[in-house]
């Protein structure tokens, strides 16, 4: 189990999976990720085995448990790049307003000590699509730098919307503040 400040990290558990696809099949989660379809326990439960056997791990997820080790969100670290030691940020909590919660900021503090100290990755990235004020918000009030903007990602609202690229890299990160 890794610790934050008011968080901890553990392993997804098989019987996290339902409360997972909710979580994910919430409106305004739905629409702020890549995912275009309402998942079921079928998706759910291919997803879960594929992290077992990637091998090296593209993918490594966590739960998010409060003080009460109450799981209140998923969070993890996708896309891993070994080569280029590079991975994207990946991360949802329960509730629609989860960017503005302490344990939104401990979970991504709490990631990228894991990401740039156990792992040894050089550059943790996000890419939020434009209109995710929050989340946008949230990386920058986070110190990411903004790496740039990827036009006409989405299709989201019977329009285009742009992606914007945000990044820290290990010589950025001050683990001193984690401890």
């Amino acid at each position: 189990m890794l610790k934050g400040k008011i968080i901890s990290f553990r392993s997804i558990e098989a019987n996290d999976l339902q409360k997972m696809r909710d979580w994910r099949n919430n409106n305004h989660v739905k629409r702020t990720t890549r995912e275009y379809r309402l998942l079921n326990m079928f998706n759910q439960k291919e997803w879960f085995e594929s992290l077992h056997r990637q091998n090296p791990p593209k993918d490594i997820m966590f739960g998010i448990l409060n003080k009460k080790n109450k799981l209140i969100g998923v969070c993890g670290l996708t896309y891993i790049d070994w080569k280029n030691r590079r991975s994207e940020i990946s991360i949802y909590l329960e509730g629609n307003d989860w960017q503005k919660k302490p344990e939104t900021k401990d979970a991504i503090g709490l990631l990228m000590l894991y990401g740039f100290g156990e792992l040894g990755l050089h550059k943790i990235f996000a890419e939020i699509y434009a209109f995710v004020k929050e989340t946008i918000h949230l990386y920058e009030s986070l110190q990411f730098h903004k790496d740039g903007v990827l036009r006409d990602t989405v299709w989201r609202d019977n329009k285009w919307w742009d992606s914007i690229v945000y990044s820290k890299l290990e010589s950025e990160f001050n683990y001193e503040k984690k401890n």
